[in-house]
């Protein structure tokens, strides 16, 4: 077999994801068994619902990849139009939780529509730029794929998640940015969108809080205040080393680190697991961008090739963000590292658009 088929591809980028998930279970058993047993008296409380998720979520992308695309992508109007009402519904029935209102009750779990709005969004774009309508142009291609992905991240800001809303947005126009609409469309609309971003970044308190932060903290300012997450963040890579404190021997996860399980789970594998550690996760999360760009490239179906793209584009984005957050590069957004943090909506949601992308071809 020639290194350089599709298959091979594949192969590699389903090795990376194992092993993320692997790490990622390992990691969670450790950085969240404080919290789970300080909140609810149970050491495993969050474990067990990260492996729920997972198996939820691997269900879920095996009958995905056994559908057929065309099958698929005759829902994606359906699917776009419930999430938008959906989204919209969170601003009124939605329960707050950290100051946002970003998540519905279901009982059992809090379920955050903005996660799943994701996936549907990359099937969307698609679907709508490889839709061949008779005199349609470009410039109605693109009005037409771009309206619903943004209502939905308008809806999104005002929950207000400022982290998802970017996300939706990076993921929208390289899409766009990557499929045959010619490209002087794309690019208007990022210049366009330079205003309409910084005010959506500066506008809240909250956020503009948090670019203060960003400003101040390497000159050792506010260190128990706006600063105190990246500076305890900052202690607990570094104490790591070379080759970390060892598995489970973390001591940022006994709230010193606010979120440790979540938002700052790189922060515990360069604790525990050191420099190595931490190169390990960026070599596994530089093989799966770039493996499913590969994918895309080598892809013979366009709405395949566009959906590869966006799913790229997702995990790329988050992973930048989520690891130059916890090292002060960029500034601290809440998002999640994509298949190791805990978070049950973001983990089904990505194992959708993983069902979707390696969903059967045309007969």
């Amino acid at each position: 077999m020639r290194l350089d088929t599709l298959n091979f591809i594949k192969r590699l980028n389903i090795f990376s994801i194992l092993f993320l998930i692997s790490f990622g279970i390992l990691l969670n058993v450790s950085a969240s068994s404080v919290e789970g047993l300080n909140l609810y008296g149970d050491n495993f409380y969050f474990i067990k619902r990260h492996l729920t998720a997972i198996i939820i979520g691997a269900i879920l992308f095996n009958v995905l990849k056994n559908l057929k695309i065309d099958f698929i992508e005759k829902f994606s109007s359906v699917l776009m139009v419930a999430i938008s009402g959906i989204l919209f519904l969170v601003l009124t029935y939605g329960i707050v939780v950290g100051g946002s209102r970003r998540w519905i009750d279901l009982g059992v779990v809090n379920f955050q529509p903005s996660e799943l709005a994701k996936p549907l969004i990359i099937l969307w774009v698609a679907k709508q730029i490889t839709t061949d309508l008779s005199n349609d142009s470009d410039i109605k291609k693109f009005i037409r794929s771009i309206f619903f992905p943004l209502l939905c991240s308008f809806l999104v800001l005002l929950e207000p998640d400022y982290g998802t809303f970017a996300t939706i947005c990076f993921i929208l126009f390289s899409q766009i940015f990557f499929s045959k609409i010619k490209i002087i469309y794309p690019i208007l609309t990022i210049f366009a969108s330079i205003v309409p971003l910084y005010f959506a970044a500066t506008s809240s308190e909250y956020r503009l809080s948090r670019i203060e932060a960003f400003k101040k903290c390497d000159y050792g300012i506010d260190l128990l205040g706006d600063c105190f997450q990246l500076h305890q963040s900052r202690i607990a890579i570094s104490s790591g080393g070379l080759f970390g404190l060892g598995p489970g021997t973390s001591r940022a996860r006994w709230g010193l680190l606010p979120n440790s399980y979540s938002d700052f789970i790189s922060s515990i594998i360069g604790e525990e697991y050191g420099f190595f550690g931490l190169f390990l996760l960026v070599l596994a999360f530089f093989i799966l961008i770039s493996t499913s760009f590969l994918m895309a490239v080598r892809e013979k179906n366009e709405i395949k090739k566009l959906i590869s793209v966006g799913f790229g584009s997702w995990i790329f984005f988050q992973t930048v963000v989520n690891l130059g957050g916890a090292v002060g590069l960029i500034p601290i957004t809440g998002i999640v590292l994509p298949f190791v943090s805990y978070g049950s909506s973001a983990m089904i949601s990505i194992f959708i658009a993983l069902g979707i992308m390696y969903s059967r071809d045309y007969e």
